[in-house]
């Protein structure tokens, strides 16, 4: 990972700009300047529809949850083995308008352009174009394009597109396109798939104009799963509409259809088009009633106007970081990068209760749009932190898919409980490589992770008893079922062939980080089903007549609790990540070249990497920070420095947690050394892949960085603390996080820490030793660094 590239973007802390359009940069920039609203994405593409090939952009729209499957080829089958895939897919873009500004087609790659910028405004959660072109004839013409998708309506984008004849009159001619002809960019983007979707995949119901819209059905050829999009339009002259019969012309053909229409302009006068777009499918409900669906969210869309749906966006966005704003006072450069970083965790993340966030958000086809472990264990602890409502909906997204769950642990062998996919979209298990997938168990304790940290902080004690208790039961008793109390390991519960959260270490016995997050999952099923026991005992008896559960079981679990094993090396007095980690050949980084080492995989055999003694990313220290209660200070310690000299950081989700632990026990700069490699990894492009896609996980850990790194807030045990410290570099920094209701803003200097409340009753907390309660809104304690 290269951590000296030279700031990509001017240093704007609410901005992104681009102020120079290059063909080379374009790929990358489409990511950056990718929208979202956790249900539409779409990538920073040109309405220009410029013809990028494979290797220099792609054009993608996207609808979270849509996917395509085919039959997966295997050169040798697993019984178990997912039988078919699951890809995002890219939909009919449309996006695309062409303009003819008095005969001449407008192309940035043509005549001349000046005062460029387009730029991200993170704040508001817009993104504007702005230029003046000059044609070959001489003709001047400023113009500006503004495109957001909506919060306030899931189905809805917008586009308006101003031009402004500055040297002359003449006609202004707008062309708005449906274009269904698009695929996958498979090979690009995920290039060790052997599957697809290769070429076109959907298989076109209609296409259609009619007055001023159009519209698009489709169905996948694999899925079989059916989607529907539409266009809506409005042109202005000045601040009047323009309303005429005759304005619109359609034509359609096989794959696409254009309206067209024409207006004469004045120099000096503003022409604007305003295009709404729609984008729905049969997951929301039936197949017949999408037409009218979208024809009358176009309709709604068209009456609110873009001025409406504009103010509507900037006031959910002022909402958003009313709470998850994170303030740094001495270092402009990172504060852009945790905004950028914030604000694309916002917008990838699923709101519907039915959809998840995949690993690149919706922002790219990078890993097929597939859900993983980055969900819970990075994004949904900052979402509870900030917007709780938006993490359960995360959490329903699980629950709806526990009998997918339930089937999947059937196919391993376990006759009760659930076993969540370590990919997916759908529910059911989508990774085909299962050293690197299925073994990775340790999703289930993950998700009961985030749960029970949901519960924690929100006091949620309703979600607990319709839902959260069926999912902290049925993850516990697949624990309580994979694994055995071991002779050879004086009768302690041992947990083999599993891979932890490192991926260079894979089917390993007794892996550290996946023994103590089972042992907690566990711990937390008992502790659910006992306090269900007390106070919701119909609640109870509703689930072991659901379950085919018996509160015997817990028996077991607490056996397993008392019992669980994990390996310790006595000499350097260290938890190695599991059993035959300290019997591996020592890695020597020197006889691996520079231009191989990011990639190793890619590289060299598995088993030659399997077989040294390397970490590739955050696994027993991950345990450690997520449970860093459960051990002394100097325990950590010992662990950290061991772990700090076998771990590479090949993954994107390692950086910031070995930052986090480096706070905890007092090395503040080396925590400040990682989190200034993170905070911009995306935003600088440093593993020169951000072309397929964010680096979510990633992102949200920089949040973890500053406020559970160096602010050192942990909530554990229902108990919420503060260990509060600041980076040299910096005068100041201040971060808000909502716990029970309560909104609480941490401010801290060099010289002291501040906690105030500023909405809500009352709030308790620790810092070191001392017991911390405030009550009531203004009320504030200050700590003296």
């Amino acid at each position: 990972m290269n951590t000296e590239k030279k700031p990509i973007y001017p240093i704007q802390v609410w901005d992104i700009t681009e102020q120079e359009f290059k063909r080379e940069n374009n790929y990358r920039n489409e990511t950056t300047f990718a929208l979202s609203n956790g249900y539409i994405g779409t990538r920073g593409t040109f309405e220009e529809a410029y013809p990028f090939d494979i290797d220099t952009g792609l054009e993608g729209n996207f609808v979270n949850g849509f996917y395509e499957s085919e039959h997966i080829r295997y050169g040798e089958a697993n019984f178990g083995s997912p039988l078919l895939s699951q890809s995002l897919l890219n939909l009919p873009n449309l996006k695309e308008i062409r303009v003819m500004l008095d005969g001449e087609l407008f192309s940035m790659e043509e005549g001349s352009v000046e005062e460029y910028s387009r730029t991200l405004h993170m704040k508001e959660g817009i993104l504007e174009r702005k230029l003046v072109w000059t044609s070959s004839l001489g003709h001047k013409t400023k113009i500006r394009i503004s495109r957001l998708v909506s919060f306030a309506r899931k189905n809805i984008m917008v586009i308006q597109y101003q031009v402004t004849p500055l040297n002359y009159s003449g006609k202004i001619r707008f062309a708005s396109k449906l274009e269904a002809d698009v695929e996958n960019h498979t090979r690009k983007t995920n290039p060790i798939v052997d599957y697809g979707p290769f070429g076109r995949r959907l298989l076109k119901t209609c296409i259609r104009t009619g007055q001023d819209r159009s519209y698009y059905e489709g169905t996948t050829k694999g899925s079989h799963l059916t989607m529907a999009c539409g266009s809506a339009h409005e042109i202005f002259r000045g601040t009047q509409s323009v309303d005429r019969e005759d304005l619109w012309n359609g034509e359609q053909g096989e794959w696409s259809a254009v309206l067209s229409a024409e207006v004469e302009a004045k120099e000096g006068e503003t022409i604007t088009l305003d295009k709404f777009i729609c984008y729905t499918t049969e997951l929301d409900m039936p197949k017949e009633e999408l037409e009218s669906f979208v024809n009358q969210e176009l309709s709604d869309a068209l009456q609110e106007g873009y001025a409406c749906l504009k103010e509507k966006q900037k006031t959910y966005m002022e909402s958003f970081w009313k709470t998850a704003d994170v303030k740094i006072k001495g270092n402009e450069a990172l504060q852009q990068g945790i905004h950028f970083n914030l604000y694309h965790i916002l917008q990838a993340a699923g709101r519907d209760g039915k959809t998840g966030m995949g690993a690149k958000g919706l922002s790219g086809e990078g890993y097929e749009g597939h859900y993983f472990w980055d969900t819970e264990m990075y994004v949904l602890p900052v979402l509870v932190y900030t917007e709780p409502q938006a993490a359960r909906q995360l959490l329903d997204y699980r629950y709806g898919t526990l009998e997918q769950a339930r089937k999947r642990a059937r196919i391993l062998g376990h006759e009760k409980g659930a076993l969540y996919p370590w990919r997916t979209i759908n529910g059911e298990e989508a990774s085909t490589y299962y050293p690197l997938g299925t073994a990775q168990y340790h999703i289930n304790a993950d998700i009961a992770y985030a749960l029970s940290l949901y519960l924690q902080v929100t006091g949620d004690v309703e979600y607990l008893k319709e839902k959260g208790a069926e999912i902290l039961i049925e993850t516990a008793r697949v624990w309580a079922d994979v694994g055995s109390f071991a002779e050879c390991r004086d009768g302690k519960y041992c947990i083999c062939d599993v891979t932890g959260p490192d991926e260079y270490n894979v089917l390993v016995d007794n892996n550290f980080y996946t023994n103590l997050m089972a042992r907690e999952n566990l711990r937390h099923g008992v502790e659910t089903v006992e306090y269900l026991e007390k106070n919701a005992p119909e609640c109870l008896k509703r689930l072991e007549e659901k379950l085919d559960f018996s509160v015997e079981e817990t028996g077991l679990w607490k056996k397993i609790v008392e019992n669980m094993y994990f390996p310790y090396d006595e000499k350097r007095k260290i938890y190695p990540m599991d059993d035959g980690f300290m019997m591996r050949k020592p890695w020597d980084e020197t006889k691996i070249p520079p231009e191989k080492r990011a990639w190793l995989y890619e590289n060299y055999h598995p088993l030659f990497i399997m077989r040294h003694r390397m970490s590739k990313q955050a696994d027993a220290i991950l345990g450690m920070y997520l449970h860093s209660h459960l051990f002394t200070e100097e325990e950590i310690r010992r662990n950290y420095d061991f772990y700090q000299e076998v771990t590479l950081h090949h993954s994107s989700l390692s950086t910031c947690i070995f930052g986090i632990v480096a706070c905890d026990i007092g090395y503040l700069d080396t925590g400040y050394e990682y989190f200034s490699q993170s905070a911009r990894m995306d935003l600088d492009d440093y593993h020169n892949n951000f072309y397929a896609g964010i680096h979510a996980a990633n992102m949200a850990g920089t949040w973890q960085a500053i406020v559970n790194g160096f602010a050192g807030m942990r909530c554990q045990e229902s108990e919420l603390r503060f260990k509060p410290a600041i980076p040299k570099e910096w005068e100041a920094y201040s971060f808000r996080l909502k716990y029970r209701g309560t909104l609480l803003e941490v401010s801290i200097s060099k010289e002291e820490a501040k906690f105030t409340i500023l909405e809500g009753e009352n709030i308790s907390f620790r810092i070191g030793t001392k017991e911390i309660t405030l009550n009531g809104e203004g009320d504030c304690y200050v700590e003296k660094i």
